[in-house]
């Protein structure tokens, strides 16, 4: 697994992350390592103090990791302590000041991550001298938020470093104009000290911010989250004691469950710890939707000689789906407890966790080339083992989860006990899981609001043939390249900047330093902000071949193939009607080419099929002349309509060139009547 800049993430997963900093405004007498460490403290327990608030007011729970901070001196041992140093990441994260540092992992429940993003927008605003920063394993996630209403320079390679919440607003630092490619990037230090510098300089524009708070409005109000599910279940007395003591260990317990294996399913076929025949009571229990989501739908029946006794579910579903749903919370505190149990008695030298950790400070030079053994290399050994055991959640060696449960099963709470009992009497009703199953329309609509509104075509409806033409022709005639097609028409935010000029167009990457990282979803969230390249002349076919107009018939001729003997008479005709629309600029050879294949076609079945334009009748003062070719034009837009529907019918729903080609333009084309459109026309099919 590849490292994080800045995080220890060697034991999980790389993409259920969010990391983040805060940076406090540190005064100039504090110099001392202690004083200084006491001061990081301090802060540190007011912003705890400000998180507990805001999560106990919204009743939220955490599915992993709940919100947390490190202190952080900056030392250089501290570094190799946290496992987190290399040439690499000391270039992009600089000399960071004192700063409190924390790494939540959200699991399956991506609400945990905008949640991270809430509290650090309340804590910079009660807190001014503090500036945050945040990023996930998409990079600056925040700005894949306001891709819409990102300015022309804004890209993964120039916004690194650079997004930072001040004062509960977010920050967008712009590149210098003087600034080039072969720059080094910027440091995440030397960004924090532009902020000191002009805490308001690089606020971004309304339209940014915009998107932000409309990602957090679920947070801002101050009741339990509209995520929250109750659900009455029958628990073991002991299981549903725990949980009113500690409601946080049914997010453990749930995950636990559904992340199962064949040692924890062994442990299942005892329940040492929550044994089926022990007293079962009825409790209210709040779920997160993702929570109560993924336990629900686990698919498990306990063995009958367990003594685990369900009622019918067809006669009583209610109690049936209580009994199921308590038995999975109770396995799941089971397996908790019996992991705890096994990591127990094991020493610390037994631990993959620690052999990992400490030949990864070895590879480090933690140790200072001191000899094994000796007395500076045992206190350094010592100091590490010291670290380990204080962060051994953040080493996810084991959940501590577990060895809480069993604390709990010896010294329970008779406070707990007594709340269990007051219950019993005043149980809520269980809340409508109605939102799991979700229709086609609801999906639709739930799009429709976090994406914007889809334009669709019905294959046999009212559609302008000349609209739709048009709307394809301007998309082709977008920018394209390897980033995907630039939008043009938005007009882009202002944005502050350190200096009046607009920033250089980047170079290529291969210059020197340069450093291109791979981030699909920042570049998909970028690719309306790619900068106007020369147009290729790929493009410039198929655009032209779209704007090719067929001129009107505007011969006299004694026969059909007469047309065709005067290349002058030709030239002649098709300059006079140059200048009533687009044509396509002809020269002798492709002229000659055309000639041909009129000649070819003109009485075939396949130059019938072409729809062409419908001619004006005939005034009773014009001449019949019955031997004149009864010519009609091509009409372009409505054979290109045409040609479109034909392949999208042909599709059968599936997935194929025409659908994909509406998907890029940001178009649909609604279920139809399956019905043969003979009656296409130039002003609608």
């Amino acid at each position: 697994m590849t490292k994080i800049p800045g995080s220890n993430l060697e034991f999980v997963r790389e993409e259920d992350f969010v990391e983040y900093y805060i940076f406090p405004k540190i005064p100039d007498n504090v110099q001392d390592e202690g004083a200084l460490r006491k001061l990081m403290l301090q802060i540190r327990n007011e912003i705890s103090a400000i998180v507990r608030e805001k999560s106990l007011e919204r009743s939220y729970l955490w599915h992993k990791d709940e919100f947390q901070l490190q202190v952080r001196l900056g030392s250089a041992e501290e570094r190799l302590l946290n496992d987190e140093i290399n040439p690499e990441q000391e270039a992009e994260l600089g000399d960071l000041p004192p700063h409190l540092h924390g790494v939540t992992h959200y699991g399956d429940n991506i609400s945990d991550e905008w949640f991270v993003v809430y509290l650090l927008t309340e804590i910079t605003r009660a807190r001014g001298d503090c500036i945050a920063r945040v990023s996930d394993s998409d990079g600056e996630f925040l700005l894949i938020e306001a891709a819409d209403a990102l300015p022309d320079w804004a890209s993964p390679e120039t916004c690194e470093h650079r997004v930072f919440l001040v004062g509960g607003f977010l920050q967008l630092l712009q590149n210098s104009a003087a600034a080039s490619s072969q720059d080094k990037p910027l440091t995440m230090a030397t960004a924090v000290q532009r902020i000191r510098m002009n805490p308001t300089l690089y606020r971004c524009s309304r339209e940014i911010q915009s998107c932000i708070d409309a990602r957090l409005k679920e947070y801002q109000i101050a009741q339990p989250h509209f995520s929250i599910h109750r659900q009455v279940l029958q628990l073991p007395h002991s299981a549903a004691q725990l949980l009113k003591q500690k409601p946080r260990l049914l997010s453990s317990a749930v995950r636990a469950f559904c992340e199962r294996d064949s040692l924890d399913v062994k442990a299942l076929r005892t329940m040492r710890y929550f044994p089926p025949e022990a007293a079962r009571v009825r409790t209210n229990v709040r779920f997160t939707r993702c929570l109560y989501a993924m336990l629900s739908h686990q698919q498990y029946l306990p063995e009958k000689r367990l003594g685990w006794h369900l009622t019918d579910p067809v006669s009583e579903p209610e109690r049936y789906k209580e009994q199921l749903l308590g038995l999975k919370l109770a396995s799941g505190l089971e397996i908790l407890a019996t992991q705890a149990k096994r990591v127990e008695g094991q020493k610390l030298e037994d631990l993959p966790a620690w052999r990992s950790y400490l030949r990864s400070l070895q590879s480090k030079g933690y140790f200072r080339e001191n000899i094994e053994g000796s007395a500076e290399y045992q206190e350094l050994l010592h100091k590490a083992k010291q670290y380990f055991h204080g962060n051994q959640e953040r080493f996810r060696t084991a959940s501590r989860a577990g060895a809480e449960i069993l604390d709990l099963l010896l010294h329970p709470a008779e406070a707990a006990s007594e709340e269990l009992r007051d219950e019993q009497n005043n149980l809520q009703p269980s809340d409508s899981d109605e939102w799991l199953n979700i229709s086609a329309e609801d999906l639709d609509s739930m799009l429709q609001d976090r994406y914007g509104p889809k334009k669709l075509y019905k294959p046999n409806g009212q559609m302008n043939a000349e609209e739709f033409t048009k709307q394809l022709t301007e998309f082709l005639d977008r920018q394209s390249n390897y980033e995907g097609i630039e939008h043009r028409g938005l007009e882009e935010p202002e944005l502050d900047s350190d200096d009046d000029e607009p920033p250089p167009q980047a170079k290529s990457s291969t210059g020197l330093g340069a450093k291109v990282k791979k981030n699909p979803s920042m570049r998909k969230a970028c690719q309306r902000n790619s900068v106007i390249q020369p147009e290729e002349p790929d493009s410039t076919h198929v655009r032209n071949f779209l704007d090719f107009v067929i001129p009107e018939d505007n011969w006299d001729s004694t026969s059909e193939m007469s047309d065709y003997a005067d290349e002058d008479d030709m030239e002649r005709n098709l300059n006079s009607l140059s200048g009533g629309g687009s044509v396509f600029p002809l020269d002798r050879q492709i002229q000659s080419y055309m000639e041909q294949m009129d000649r070819e076609l003109a009485q075939t079945s396949v130059g019938k099929s072409f729809h062409g334009k419908k001619k004006a009748p005939p005034q009773a003062d014009e001449d019949d002349f019955d031997d004149i070719e009864d010519f009609e034009p091509i009409n372009i837009n409505v054979n290109t309509l045409r040609n479109m529907m034909d392949s999208y019918q042909s599709q059968v729903g599936g997935a194929g060139p025409v659908s994909n080609l509406f998907s890029a333009m940001g178009v649909g084309m609604s279920a139809g009547e399956d019905k043969e459109h003979k009656d296409i026309s130039e002003s609608a099919v």
